[in-house]
């Protein structure tokens, strides 16, 4: 399936990619939660080196630690998924569609200076990220900690027609309770964090193990 939408009527956008962003409600109490559990394991376990350049980052466990916060963060991330996954389904004429999938989450402490290499998530469907905890921003450095998105068509940028962004990357800002959902298959990156304390997140592997469109007419079949 490709995402296509029409623009008007002699003009359509193909090849799109999808990226959910979320902010959920009451987060702040959660975070809080999550952000001690987080700092609890940084200060006991030793953590592993991927793409992350500095900081520490925690086993692909997180969902099995357990608590309502991981509970309210769970929920969340199946919010985010059936959200995307809902696109085919609404392409497909209907509202409904059967889901399954497995995930992996691991948890992310960064301090000044630390940052994440250019990578993708091989052998997934999806990559999610989450906000725990993010210090106010320095408006001298306003790219810190940012996380950048790559236009995944390497010939885009060859000859960019003038008005369009064709090769340009595309840079979020962290915020604290949000929710960023993404092809695991886009290369993506994260700028040095410059600032005080902590910059807290989780990310996220997702395989769809099972999706199929349930056509409405079947739904109202007795």
């Amino acid at each position: 399936m490709t995402i296509d939408l029409a623009i008007d009527r002699d003009c359509s956008l193909f090849f799109g990619t999808p990226v959910v962003t979320l902010r959920p409600e009451g987060t702040a109490a959660v975070n809080a939660e999550l952000a001690q559990l987080i700092l609890d394991r940084a200060a006991h376990e030793p953590g592993v080196a991927r793409s992350n350049a500095g900081g520490w980052q925690s086993r692909p466990d997180l969902l099995n630690w357990g608590g309502p916060a991981v509970a309210a963060y769970r929920g969340w991330l199946e919010q985010a998924v059936r959200t995307v996954q809902r696109l085919p389904a609404r392409r497909a004429g209907s509202e409904h569609f059967r889901l399954s999938f497995t995930a992996q989450a691991w948890a992310n402490v960064s301090r000044a200076g630390h940052y994440n290499e250019t990578h993708t998530h091989p052998g997934n469907h999806w990559a999610v990220v989450y906000y725990v905890t993010v210090p106010p921003a320095d408006p001298a450095r306003p790219m810190a900690g940012r996380l950048e998105l790559r236009d995944p068509r390497p010939a885009a940028a060859f000859a960019a027609a003038p008005g369009f962004t064709f090769g340009a990357a595309l840079s979020l800002p962290a915020e604290a309770g949000l929710m960023v959902l993404f092809p695991a298959w886009l290369e993506h990156a994260v700028h040095p964090f410059f600032a005080p304390g902590e910059r807290i997140s989780i990310a996220c592997n997702v395989a769809i193990t099972d999706f199929a469109v349930v056509p409405a007419a079947a739904r109202s079949t007795p």
